[in-house]
């Protein structure tokens, strides 16, 4: 759960040598009795562990889900929408040390973990991971599973852990309750060093677990006053792949930036107007003309998956063969070709961002970027709106184009503001 302590720090030495002789002493037979240097809420909790009688050089928390059912987990629970404000508190307001947001739900499964690369690669090692439970019962003293059990915030520090291997991690967690009914929906976790145990490591995640209440409260206050009692709908997700730039998924308000494989994957998903789904090797022949093994795709999927999950909170993902899009997921390539279907000529070159996934040599993305380019280019021609060609013809794609330019000088009569604009455009391309 975080960033081992260092070794050779003589509080961490100190408390460790206790907790080593605490545990000989509870296993030889010894009646109940504190573990020297800790706090009661410490020693009660390894009390309760040691009841359920987990080993602690033996504790690892058990893998309750797998991608799928973790998605759907995701996709039903309160906390989804409103994650978000536990990023930005948790994760973007910084302690000065790095860190891992975690969030279980209420039966102490972590559903999302989040935060330094290092630190979450490390954490996995011990199996603090999405869709592993750290309850108490199942992981001993820990500071989320504490948290649950007590139903109260908790943080516990390095050798505070029951379990040995984190006994060199500090955690502090807080639980989440259902403002309407006051039922604990789940816990923010704060994972790191030393710093993660800490008091006010402590206030920072009792203060977000607030905060995400609050934004609770308030989301369900809305549905009163709108009269449905539905959930709030999930954040629209965006995939941007057309330009030159970089192709992007936007999630929750934030762009950042995807590979082009996992952009010409969720197009093609997205593409599929039937909604059918694609094998891995119906994604391996429109991804390659060559031999692209679906054992590379279905990894690339599995990938995907992983970062549509931490991008987007749960609210898109990728189903099992046959591979479909789930949620809300919109593609501004795709808007254009929903306006272009539907004689919105106007939308379909405001929405236009240039041509698609230019990068990407796939056969299907091939065909898709020649349809929609040759698609916004016809419209504009053929169609009499004359705002909507001058902004096709200020394009990298329009710019330099003949036909284009002698339209435009056609359309735009004496006086209009863009006509010398129009002739400036003809006579460089020697269009009379």
């Amino acid at each position: 759960m975080g960033r081992p302590r260092r070794a050779g720090t003589v509080e961490g030495d100190d408390l460790l040598a206790a907790r080593e002789d605490w545990l000989a002493a509870t296993a030889a037979g010894a009646t109940p009795r504190p573990l020297p240097g800790a706090r009661d809420l410490v020693s009660s909790s390894w009390w309760r562990s040691r009841g359920t009688g987990l080993d602690p050089d033996r504790v690892l928390a058990p893998v309750l889900l797998d991608a799928s059912g973790l998605h759907e987990r995701r996709a039903a629970h309160r906390l989804t929408p409103v994650l978000a404000t536990a990023r930005r508190l948790l994760l973007e307001e910084p302690l000065g040390v790095p860190v891992l947001m975690a969030v279980s739900d209420a039966d102490g499964t972590l559903l999302w973990v989040e935060g330094d690369p290092g630190l979450r690669r490390a954490a996995e090692r011990m199996s603090f991971a999405e869709g592993t439970r750290w309850s108490e019962d199942a992981a001993g003293t820990n500071a989320p599973g504490t948290a649950l059990a007590l139903q109260r915030p908790v943080r516990v520090r390095s050798a505070e852990h029951y379990a040995t291997a984190v006994a060199r991690w500090s955690c502090s967690a807080a639980p989440v309750r259902d403002p309407a009914t006051g039922d604990v929906l789940g816990v923010l976790d704060l994972t790191g060093g030393d710093e993660l145990g800490r008091e006010r490591a402590l206030q920072l995640v009792r203060a977000a677990a607030g905060a995400v209440e609050a934004e609770l409260r308030v989301a369900d206050l809305r549905r009163l006053v709108a009269g449905s009692a539905a959930p709030a709908p999930a954040p629209v997700a965006m995939l941007r792949v057309l330009g030159p730039g970089e192709h992007t998924l936007v999630a929750d308000g934030v762009q950042r930036p995807l590979s082009l494989r996992h952009s010409e994957l969720l197009l093609l998903l997205l593409a599929d107007e039937e909604r059918r789904g694609a094998s891995a090797a119906q994604l391996a022949a429109a991804l390659d003309e060559r031999d692209l093994a679906p054992g590379s795709v279905r990894a690339e999927v599995h990938r995907l998956r992983a970062v549509l999950g931490e991008r987007t909170g749960g609210a898109v993902g990728v189903s099992a063969s046959p591979h479909r899009v789930v949620g809300d997921l919109r593609c501004d390539a795709l808007d254009v070709r929903a306006a272009l279907r539907e004689g919105r000529v106007a939308d379909a070159v405001a929405a236009w961002g240039g041509p698609l996934l230019p990068a990407s040599d796939a056969p299907a993305v091939r065909e898709l970027r020649a349809e929609l380019e040759i698609g916004v280019r016809t419209a504009v021609l053929e169609g009499h709106d004359d705002d909507a060609l001058l902004r096709w013809a200020r394009t990298a794609q329009g710019r330099d184009d003949p036909e284009v330019a002698a339209q435009l000088l056609r359309r735009l009569s004496p006086g209009d503001p863009a006509r010398g604009e129009a002739l400036a455009r003809a006579r460089r391309l020697h269009v009379s």
